[in-house]
């Protein structure tokens, strides 16, 4: 009986934690919407999603966090590009908790299968259900600036987001470090 009751007393707190953090991040989400800063906000409610891996180590405590954020974001925020944007980069926290225990090597590999994956499927979603092509369209406008081929520009902006992807992750690993002394520190480890 003693044991069921501090199972569910840890449940309990696990839900609150989560709620918290939940709203948390919505609100920076949201705020990343009314700001000119979005990308900021974006990749830092991605970092906070990861929190409760680090707390509880879940993966579902996580999981519920990161759908429970997308579906809030689709029915709260009505920039619809914005809010896809951000399902491909949450979608990577899970992933990210995952591929964890990988030796260096591999996890990186499958880190940039999965962006690739979610890079080129963005595009997908923006341009053919959406009807925005990022990718053009940032083309044209770097031609207008430099003038060089507009297939070369695409590639570029290709290899651009790959460089861009290794210093998210590399700024992430350094986020969770620092989240971990955090987490040392309410636990009491």
């Amino acid at each position: 009986m003693r044991q069921t009751h501090i199972r569910l007393e840890n449940r309990s707190r696990i839900v609150a934690f989560s709620s918290v953090m939940l709203g948390l991040s919505f609100v920076g989400l949201y705020l990343g919407y009314v700001s000119p800063s979005k990308w900021t906000f974006l990749i830092v409610t991605s970092y906070l999603a990861y929190f409760p891996y680090l707390l509880f180590d879940s993966f579902f405590s996580g999981l519920w966090i990161v759908i429970g954020l997308n579906v809030l974001a689709y029915m709260f925020i009505p920039r619809l590009g914005y809010v896809t944007t951000f399902t491909f980069i949450s979608l990577y926290v899970p992933i990210r908790y995952v591929l964890r225990g990988l030796p260096s090597l591999f996890s990186w590999v499958f880190k940039y299968i999965y962006f690739n994956v979610a890079f080129f499927s963005w595009l997908f979603v923006q341009s053919k259900v959406l009807g925005i092509d990022i990718l053009s369209q940032t083309a044209e406008g770097i031609t207008k600036i430099v003038q060089l081929d507009k297939d070369l520009i695409i590639y570029g902006i290709i290899i651009f987001g790959n460089i861009f992807f290794a210093a998210y992750e590399y700024l992430f690993e350094r986020v969770v470090q620092k989240m971990n002394t955090w987490v040392e520190k309410i636990v009491g480890k």
